[in-house]
């Protein structure tokens, strides 16, 4: 699980690194010959205006195999029944961290060594500030989709899905979640009591602060409506800022992984148990543990979900464009979240498509509140959001 975490800052260090950036990124030119390589693949400004399938997969069929780096071992499931669907097309992928595909693509495009057809990751900021303005990766959506997305879930990288860090409890101590407001987490009774993972190691955790801290008018009316006026200590900036000061203050426990939080919010006969942030497709724990007692939050002011999305890009000058193509189009499933789409049509996750149904177990997107990820806060106030948590670590 923590392998599989996206490392952000660290992925962003070693990407200005290996790229020579110090200070702010003066970007060079994409390569000469990129846009004869567009024209070539079809991608880009000269796309297909249309998905043919067969006559796709016959190009594809052509190239012979298709080479993957995802941040998800479950491409392994994708892969296989790719292969099924499309005889002839072998699937050459590779299980790594956001950390490892970012820096792994980032170094074959310098040495002009491209081996990497699709890459599919968290990690959106990167792909956005650092990747893209020198020309390393290119947009595809596929045509017969481009209706049944959401600009904001095609641009400026095609998001696969949304994966959500919510607010679990024990329902053992009661059959309604004793939290309805983020700020009760700042209380005496909740001292101690909270889990949250190392937003140090564990980057989607970072991202959730600097959303608080980025929504903080939604912040402080929430203190509002329970608590009254809100008082912001000396030198913090907004009610975003004043939360996490005062959840450490509070005693929040820090965890290594986020199953550590459901492991021990979920661990039954607690006469007081915890509760904790975590990410809410780990719910399929308790498929493995049906001892867990573990529920998710869902009417919490400001917010119940907090957002980040899956991610899909072609590098440039991939070797196989054709499959890659179809390779995209089989990972973005069909209308019943089915195909390839059919290993992340679980709790936790919502589709990127709007005509693909929730899974089973999940409020439907108008029914949940959350906050989208505001991807270049998240890239500009990572270092100042974690900056501040070490600032007050107790």
């Amino acid at each position: 699980m923590f392998r599989a975490l996206v490392r952000r800052k660290v992925a962003a260090v070693a990407l200005l690194a290996l790229l020579g950036v110090a200070g702010a990124p003066a970007f060079p030119a994409p390569a000469p010959d990129l846009d004869g390589w567009l024209r070539a693949a079809q991608l880009g400004p000269y796309a297909e205006p249309r998905f043919d399938e067969a006559a796709l997969y016959e190009k594809a069929r052509r190239e012979g195999s298709v080479t993957v780096y995802s941040y998800s071992s479950r491409i392994a499931v994708v892969a296989r029944t790719f292969e099924q669907r499309y005889p002839g097309i072998r699937v050459d992928w590779s299980d790594l961290d956001g950390a490892e595909i970012l820096t792994k693509v980032a170094a074959e495009q310098r040495a002009r060594n491209y081996l990497a057809d699709v890459i599919f990751l968290i990690g959106m900021p990167e792909l956005v500030h650092v990747l893209a303005p020198r020309g390393f990766v290119v947009n595809y959506v596929p045509p017969d989709l481009v209706p049944k997305i959401p600009r904001r879930y095609r641009e400026p990288f095609l998001s696969h899905q949304l994966n959500f860090r919510v607010l679990y409890y024990n329902p053992e101590a009661g059959s309604t979640p004793p939290v309805d407001n983020l700020w009760d987490l700042t209380q005496p009774e909740w001292k101690g009591r909270v889990l949250f993972p190392d937003p140090l190691k564990l980057p989607e955790f970072l991202a959730y602060l600097v959303m608080v801290t980025v929504r903080h008018e939604e912040m402080a009316r929430a203190y509002r409506a329970k608590y009254g006026e809100l008082r912001l200590s000396p030198g913090v900036e907004n009610a975003g800022y004043e939360w996490i000061r005062r959840l450490l203050q509070n005693g929040v426990v820090i965890t290594s992984s986020a199953d550590a939080v459901i492991q021990s919010v979920g661990r039954p006969g607690q006469a007081r148990p915890p509760v904790g942030i975590s990410a809410w497709s780990l719910m399929r724990l308790k498929e493995r543990n049906p001892a867990l007692q573990v529920e998710v939050a869902l009417r919490v002011d400001p917010v119940a979900a907090v957002a980040d999305r899956a991610v899909i890009a072609i590098p440039a000058f991939a070797p196989h464009p054709a499959a890659a193509k179809l390779f995209i189009r089989w990972l973005m499933g069909d209308d019943k979240g089915g195909g390839g789409f059919a290993p992340y049509h679980i709790v936790g996750h919502l589709p990127a498509r709007a005509d693909v149904p929730p899974p089973r177990g999940m409020p439907l997107p108008h029914q949940l509140r959350f906050w989208d990820p505001d991807h270049n806060a998240i890239w500009a106030q990572s270092a100042k959001v974690r900056d501040f948590w070490i600032r007050h670590l107790r």
